[in-house]
């Protein structure tokens, strides 16, 4: 299959990554079908792309012309069959469960036409336990896009023990033309890597609030106002680069030794957890996040990020 053959999307899961990728697709003019098993998560799931697209037309990203049409192109079902029957690119979105996966893998693979690749977004299970249990392996293949994934440029492509070549080369190809920032992870290792490298960081910032270091508010602003601020333009490995690799090799030999070696979740964590404070969603985690302020919060990330991206964009042209 060609790129110029891909015309019709299937999204499985109007979830939080499911209804972001079906705007992706829909902005660039594909046809969309986004499934799930509920017309109220559908329902919600259209009012959250529209909600998102007038942030775009806030900050001048799109017009209001483009709203209308990207919808448009966006059709809800709650039947997997109509959803998938004439895609040609498929992306599952669901729970991070295998065998819910699994189980949604053989349908695709079963109601898909032969030709259509079957992706999954998972942000860390095996694309090659996936692929097992389709007649169609070489077909299947990892397109994990980080949250938000409307606005964040990076896209892991993760191939599977059979994955094809040519897949893997026209999912890049297909994420390039999405206007995405597509990166090949080599080896299929759990996590892949934006959440080991995501996670290797949160290990020692629970460290350092659990030990008593710093409040969850100068860790967090340690990161955004001073490590994170400089990551934007130098990864980890540039800047040992710049700032000498003797030296950052007498850094990791001093501090190596003294940093996190959990091999579990802390109780700092845990015990948020048990209590039901997930964070954003149940209204407390680190934080307290009353409904007002919640939705101020989600729409003051999503503009930075914009501004950030258009940033980026501009970059990008001179470069």
């Amino acid at each position: 299959m060609k790129l110029s053959q891909i015309k019709r999307v299937a999204v499985i899961g109007a979830g939080i990554m499911g209804h972001g990728f079906a705007q992706i697709f829909a902005q660039k003019g594909y046809s969309v079908f986004l499934y799930d098993i509920d017309e109220k998560i559908l329902k919600a799931a259209l009012a959250r792309i529209g909600a998102n697209l007038d942030t775009f037309i806030e900050h001048g990203m799109i017009r209001a012309k483009e709203k209308k049409a990207a919808l448009e192109k966006i059709a809800v079902t709650t039947h997997l069959e109509e959803a998938v029957s004439k895609a040609d690119f498929v992306l599952e979105a669901v729970p991070e469960i295998m065998d819910l996966k699994k189980e949604i893998f053989v349908k695709l693979d079963r109601f898909a036409p032969p030709h259509a690749i079957l992706a999954s977004n998972t942000s860390g299970l095996s694309i090659t336990q996936m692929g097992s249990v389709t007649q169609r392996p070489e077909k299947t293949i990892i397109v994990h896009g980080i949250n938000p994934p409307t606005i964040i440029p990076v896209v892991e492509i993760v191939r599977g023990e059979k994955t094809s070549d040519e897949t893997a080369e026209l999912c890049y190809r297909l994420l390039l033309k999405l206007g995405k920032r597509p990166v090949r992870v080599l080896k299929e290792v759990p996590g892949f890597l934006f959440n080991r490298l995501q996670l290797a960081l949160y290990r020692e910032a629970l460290y350092c609030l659990e030990n008593g270091v710093a409040t969850a508010e100068d860790i967090d602003n340690v990161v955004k106002t001073g490590y994170g601020f400089r990551l934007a333009n130098l990864g980890p490995l540039e800047t040992s680069d710049f700032g000498g690799l003797d030296t950052f090799y007498r850094l990791a030999q001093n501090l190596f030794p003294d940093l996190s070696a959990a091999q579990s979740a802390p109780p700092v964590l845990e015990k948020l957890v048990q209590a039901g404070k997930l964070g954003v969603k149940t209204g407390e985690g680190f934080y307290s996040y009353p409904p007002a302020v919640a939705k101020k919060k989600i729409k003051q990330r999503d503009q930075r990020l914009l501004q950030q991206l258009k940033l980026f964009m501009s970059l990008g042209k001179k470069g």
